[in-house]
């Protein structure tokens, strides 16, 4: 009977702990389904909240806007606002679009400092270089030489005839439209004199530098297609960033230490600043 009678004790405690494992998952179903949310056609879950969102709902790191019930914002700071064009929540990336660049002319403000290296914001929350330190963007540069310029495959088109030029660019009739492809200032080939006036980033597939057969209408979709981050970061805790390592296993890393998780993508980083 005393052997019947813990028998049956040790199966009220199983039970006990798997009902309250049974609630437990379904309020967390719950809040998870109440954090969801809509803007527009785009559909918000975790990391990402809205800026009304209730207090537990994603991830403070991933805070977007809803302005007239149909247009996702990211106001990113220092860099700006832009348009959320997709959000993929299968590969952690998000496709984004200059809020000055929606359209075909030339965005009212210089390109100011651009670093075409790796910084040191490995942390943050989004990041522009994929599997392997590949990178998911390629600036489009417009540059303005004030000598007239051999064109080639490399720098291909006179600025004018693909985009409108504002009065605020000086124009010597030798502007042109140049792919980075990631490339340092020093193995850009400008010629002397040349200056970089502005840039669009776009993740529009390039082919590696193949640039013979692009043609205007090709580069307006570039323009308009916008560019690719990774938000993978999210997959870590603040202050760690994420990646791939030998064995194609998701780690977070923080000061040499690693931390094993169960993600199978990545991506490593730097901004465009």
């Amino acid at each position: 009977r005393k052997t019947k009678m813990t028998f049956f004790a040790t199966l009220n405690r199983v039970i006990v702990v798997f009902l309250l494992i049974l609630s437990y998952k379904s309020y967390g179903d719950e809040q998870q389904e109440s954090c969801s949310q809509r803007c527009g056609v785009h559909n918000i879950t975790h990391p990402f909240r809205l800026k009304n969102s209730p207090k537990h709902c994603g991830d403070k790191r991933y805070i977007l806007s809803c302005e007239n019930n149909n247009q996702l914002i990211l106001y990113y700071k220092p860099f700006g606002k832009y348009y959320v064009q997709s959000i993929n929540y299968n590969n952690f990336t998000i496709r984004l679009l200059d809020f000055n660049h929606s359209s075909y002319s030339v965005p009212p403000h210089p390109l100011g400092s651009y670093n075409f290296t790796s910084g040191n914001f490995i942390t943050s929350p989004y990041q522009v270089y994929g599997d392997r330190f590949k990178s998911m963007v390629e600036p489009i540069l417009y540059v303005n030489c004030p000598n007239r310029v051999q064109y080639s495959s490399d720098i291909y088109f006179p600025a004018p005839t693909c985009i409108n030029i504002s009065d605020s660019y000086p124009q010597h009739g030798n502007s042109s439209i140049k792919f980075g492809y990631q490339k340092s200032l020093s193995r850009l080939g400008l010629e002397d004199g040349c200056r970089i006036e502005f840039m669009y980033l776009t993740s529009w597939d390039l082919q590696d530098g193949n640039n013979s057969n692009i043609s205007c209408t090709d580069i307006r979709r570039m323009m308009l297609y916008g560019f690719e981050l990774s938000w993978s970061n999210s997959l870590c805790k603040d202050g760690w960033f994420s990646y791939l390592d030998d064995n194609s296993q998701r780690r977070c890393r923080h000061n040499g230490n690693l931390l094993q998780t169960t993600q199978p993508f990545s991506i490593l980083f730097y901004l465009v600043s």
